[in-house]
């Protein structure tokens, strides 16, 4: 199949090429890119732990300069793939890895001391607010934003004129501002008729529910919310 792929572009080469290897033809258009934001140290005072939910805040620490002084306080991870950047990074490992955000932060509230005060490292939207539902648990939480994602302003070119004229076969969806940036730009380009027929890979329902104002027909869900999960959708 001829795949959009629509991740930033850090991410979106190597996507690509497990793409490839399955067979398909994959077409590139990041709708989003990643941009670090000032961070200071200072934030973290009166910090026990930290929550990361995506390795774009570890890669937008680094950018930063600033992931050394992160080894000292043990974490919580959504993904194994934000795990494994973690501990390649030098921060400790991590003493919950969880599918989702949901999942990390029940597992936060069966294990971590009470009183253990967090701060939840992101970016500027968030899928899911861990720090609110921590707190309804009586759990000092904040979060701190570190980098933000910058939306793409219109498809390539080439890429309206496939949706257009048929000839890409369907999307891949990884997060849920991914989803939302690529419907707005349907609605852009005048392009929602021609999307509404292609069919959409989606990483969760959550990214899924995003594509409803579409009206796609065709809108599947991986199993788990891993990319290796949605490849083996996608095969």
């Amino acid at each position: 199949m001829r795949l959009l792929v629509t991740r930033a572009e850090q991410d979106a080469g190597p996507f690509a090429d497990e793409l490839r290897e399955r067979g398909h033809e994959p077409v590139l258009q990041p709708l989003i890119e990643l941009h670090a934001l000032d961070f200071d140290a200072a934030a973290l005072e009166d910090t026990d732990a930290l929550i990361v939910t995506s390795g774009n805040t570890l890669r937008a620490l680094e950018q930063a300069g600033a992931i050394g002084g992160l080894a000292r306080f043990p974490i919580y991870c959504v993904g194994d793939a934000t795990a494994r950047r973690a501990r390649h990074s030098g921060l400790q490992k991590p003493l919950a890895i969880e599918d989702t955000g949901e999942k990390l932060a029940a597992a936060i509230v069966d294990s971590a001391a009470p009183g253990t005060r967090f701060v939840h490292l992101a970016g500027e939207h968030l899928a899911f607010d861990i720090v609110g539902e921590l707190t309804r648990h009586g759990m000092p939480s904040r979060s701190l934003a570190v980098y933000a994602m910058e939306a793409a302003e219109a498809f390539k070119p080439e890429v309206a004129d496939m949706i257009e004229r048929g000839t890409l076969d369907g999307v891949t969806l990884l997060s849920p501002r991914t989803a939302e940036i690529y419907v707005s730009l349907c609605h852009r380009h005048r392009l929602a008729e021609c999307a509404k027929k292609l069919a959409y890979f989606c990483i969760s329902e959550t990214v899924a529910h995003r594509l409803e104002t579409l009206d796609a027909r065709r809108v599947y869900i991986s199993e788990r919310p891993n990319r290796k999960a949605l490849l083996d959708l996608v095969s």
